[in-house]
């Protein structure tokens, strides 16, 4: 019989106490353990009373205030979403916050265009999603969900907007996992690497950890070889999330195999100049499985190739496996992709018949 996700969670939050050192602090209701921001050095600073001080601050601002009633509008609108649990959040420091849950993203998922645009958004926006946090000792807390808002924060030096919750460490886990879950970016490697770490940290079987989290142990086992994959590919590629987990798996196979395809791959990515991530992972494939070796560099065809007419892109043409596919740019109206594929036919070579 299965167990629940409550039982799961909680047996593996009873290895964690068990195996891990320090338990986990009484989950005390948070209104009862809430301080003023002056008794933490100012550092800490309840919804309800940011609305408060910025009503004042704006009053006393007069004209001089259009940035006082941005923050207090944005201010409002999380209370009201928050109804009952305003309580719950609080503006604190990013200093405060801890990190003791199994690492679930890379270092790329902190730097590039899309944390760039995370960043850019929470300056001009303020931050209106708050990360969930628990609480760890006197003034201290720890994440469970929204590790790249905190990063963005403390890029930013500005305070971050938390949820402090009463959580145990099974709900930090199940928290943390039904997060990733619902990450539509989430890769195969960041899936791996947490594996990894609750299996190690917890000390736990393969087999437990398969059944913890309801997987085929044969797929588990496919991600605890992925965990491994060298820090000297992903440390070379801007973003490993491009790395689907079978792309993954062959270089892992080649690796294995042969000695030389570590430097043949760190050999080729070092040979591009400002690539984009997808010609990375294809440059990083072809030399994994020796294909330019094996052809010449010379005439190696790309896995990937953007088309192009007149300065507009027409498609990308992708190899996967042993098959050729090609995807439209959204911009190609309909009617032009019909007549674009019923001239394909006019391009072929006449077939030749059976029998000669």
């Amino acid at each position: 019989m299965s167990k629940s996700p409550s039982a799961r969670f909680g047996q593996l939050a009873q290895a964690l106490r068990e195996r891990g050192g320090d338990p986990a602090p009484a989950a005390a209701p948070v209104a009862a353990q809430h301080r003023p921001a002056a008794a933490l050095g100012a550092v800490t600073e309840g919804l309800r009373e940011r609305i408060q001080r910025l009503e004042r601050d704006l009053a006393q601002a007069g004209e001089r205030g259009d940035g006082l009633a941005q923050q207090l509008a944005q201010a409002r609108s999380i209370a009201a979403r928050a109804g009952e649990d305003a309580d719950e959040f609080l503006f604190l420091s990013p200093a405060l916050i801890g990190d003791q849950l199994p690492r679930d993203r890379m270092r790329s998922a902190f730097a590039g265009a899309e944390f760039t645009a995370l960043l850019e958004d929470i300056r001009a926006n303020g931050q209106n999603d708050p990360v969930t946090l628990r609480r760890a000792g006197e003034g201290r807390f720890e994440i469970a969900a929204g590790r790249r808002r905190l990063e963005a924060c403390r890029v930013l030096e500005r305070s971050v907007l938390a949820r402090v919750r009463p959580l145990d460490d099974a709900a930090m886990l199940r928290i943390q996992f039904s997060e990733n879950e619902r990450r539509e970016d989430i890769s195969a490697l960041e899936r791996a690497r947490w594996f990894a770490e609750v299996k190690g940290r917890l000390n736990l079987q393969a087999k437990e950890v398969a059944a913890q989290f309801g997987l085929d142990p044969s797929t588990l086992s496919l991600y605890l070889r992925l965990a491994r994959f060298p820090a000297e590919i992903m440390e070379r590629l801007r973003d490993p999330r491009r790395l689907a987990m079978l792309r993954a798996r062959r270089v892992m196979e080649a690796l294995e195999a042969d000695p030389l395809a570590l430097r043949r791959i760190t050999d080729a990515l070092d040979a591009q100049s400002d690539p984009d991530p997808d010609d990375q992972v294809d440059a990083m494939m072809r030399a994994a499985e020796g294909r330019d070796l094996r052809r010449g560099a010379a005439r190696a065809v790309p896995e990937r190739r953007h088309v192009v007419h007149d300065g507009q892109r027409i498609g990308t043409l992708t190899r996967n496996g042993g098959q050729w596919m090609f995807r439209f740019a959204t911009s190609i109206p309909e009617d032009m992709v019909h007549a674009l594929v019923d001239r394909l036919p006019e391009l072929l070579p006449p077939a030749k018949r059976k029998g000669g």
